[in-house]
C-alpha cells in the first residue's frame, strides 16, 4: 500500500522511544522499549544511542540501567529528536530533487513543498512535552512487559 507521509523505522522508534524513557518511572533499556514498539533490539538500541549521542537521553550500564532524559519535555524540540536519527532537515523546491523541472513548473502545483514546509514548522514549534499530551492517561508501563 502507498503512504503519503512516511517516516523511516528509525525515526519512528526514536519517537517512541523516547516517550517511553519520558512516561517511565525508572530508566527503561533498549531491549524493552523495542519489545512495547515491536522494533528489532539491534535496531531500537543503534537508534537509543544516536538520542545518547546528541544529548537528549542519557545512558546508565548494568542491572537497572537504562535510558533517561537529559532535558525538560518541554526543552525537547521534535526537530530535534527528528535530526538526531536523519541529520539536518533541509526544505527544497522539488520533492524528488529536480533542479530542473522538464514542465518548469511543479506539476502538483507546490503542494509536496508546502506540506513539508508545515511538517517542519510543526516539527520546530512543538516539543517532546506537546506530544505526551497524546499519551492516553491510562497508558501505564507497569501493566506491559518490562521485566
Amino acid at each position: 500500500m502507498t503512504k503519503i507521509l512516511d517516516i523511516s523505522e528509525a525515526t519512528s522508534i526514536a519517537f517512541h522511544g523516547i516517550v517511553l524513557v519520558a512516561i517511565s518511572q525508572v530508566a527503561i533499556n533498549a531491549n524493552d522499549i523495542a519489545e512495547i514498539t515491536n522494533a528489532s533490539k539491534h535496531h531500537t538500541s543503534k537508534v537509543m544511542q544516536r538520542l545518547v549521542k546528541h544529548g537528549l537521553i542519557g545512558s546508565t550500564r548494568g542491572p537497572s540501567g537504562g535510558f533517561y532524559l537529559k532535558k525538560k519535555p518541554e526543552d525537547i524540540l521534535l526537530i530535534d529528536i527528528l535530526e538526531a536519527i536523519e541529520g539536518k532537515v533541509e526544505l527544497t523546491p522539488c520533492p524528488i530533487d529536480n533542479e530542473i523541472c522538464p514542465f518548469g513548473s511543479c506539476l502538483m502545483g507546490g503542494i509536496c513543498n508546502e506540506i513539508s514546509e508545515k511538517m517542519i514548522n510543526h516539527l520546530k514549534s512543538n516539543t517532546l512535552a506537546d506530544i505526551l499530551k497524546n499519551v492516553p492517561e491510562d497508558f501505564k508501563l507497569d501493566t506491559l512487559t518490562i521485566k
